[in-house]
């Protein structure tokens, strides 16, 4: 089996990825997000409350999706990081999600269930199906150390040639602020440069909670300088009826005014 097709299977497998990238203004971004495949490429497919963070994204140089959380994988899973150009498709009628993506969402995301998994729930929640759906032109297939159980972060570095470098660490000590040294769990050498630090942590399976992190600062020789530190780096508390109802609220809304403006 070619590289390639490893890494599909590999994408397919995976519930959960990060996807990361250098924004125009030479910061490094990461972010948690469900992994697809668009045909053979890599892809994640935004609801419309994101429509200005996935522009963003598709004015980056280069992008890279990782699979390196090996909780609720399936078969042909293996820990993998892909980088490329984005290419966003304003799919505003839902008609290329609901082709090509709506079973691959149902299947990793079931939030997305309760929305969207029967044909009266898509006519009820229409504003869910259109989407914006960005893919990787991949050009670089990166060896990277699994993550067991959700353990440790993704770092992701702003290199000075405007390379995009990412891999799977470890804090080599248990420090939330200053210095931080991290290690990577393929053994790779850092890179220098502005840096971000992506944990996340969810509540498995139903994926109802999914509770990001990140630590921004300048990595050099492996230690970063912390410049940012988040405040809450576990999982969010549950969420009670009226404060789902209330999200779910917010997303029709953000989701509906996107898509009239």
């Amino acid at each position: 089996m070619d590289e390639g097709a490893h890494v599909r299977r590999a994408v397919q497998a995976a519930t959960v990825g990060e996807l990361a990238w250098i924004d125009p203004d030479g910061s490094p971004q990461a972010r948690p997000v469900t992994p697809l495949l668009l045909g053979d490429r890599p892809a994640v497919a935004f609801a419309y409350a994101e429509v200005t963070l996935a522009r963003r994204l598709a004015a980056a140089q280069v992008a890279a999706l990782v699979v390196s959380d090996d909780r609720l994988t399936g078969r042909g899973w293996r820990p993998v990081a892909v980088a490329g150009r984005p290419r966003l498709t304003e799919d505003r009628d839902g008609a290329l999600f609901t082709d090509r993506l709506l079973d691959q969402e149902l299947r990793k995301y079931p939030p997305a269930r309760a929305l969207i998994d029967s044909p009266l729930l898509r006519r009820e929640h229409w504003w869910y199906l259109p989407r914006l759906i960005v893919a990787l032109d991949v050009d670089t297939v990166i060896t990277i150390g699994a993550r067991p159980e959700g353990a440790g972060e993704v770092l992701a570095v702003a290199r000075a040639d405007r390379r995009l470098y990412v891999d799977s660490v470890t804090r080599a000590d248990d420090q939330a602020s200053g210095a931080v040294r991290v290690r990577s769990l393929a053994g790779r050498p850092p890179a220098d440069g502005p840096a971000v630090l992506l944990g996340h942590d969810f509540s498995a399976p139903d994926l109802e909670r999914w509770t990001p992190w990140t630590t921004r600062g300048e990595l050099a020789d492996g230690v970063l300088a912390v410049t940012a530190a988040p405040a809450r780096t576990a999982l969010a508390p549950p969420l009670g009826l009226w404060r789902r109802l209330t999200r779910q609220r917010r997303l029709a809304r953000a989701c509906q005014d996107a898509l009239a403006g």
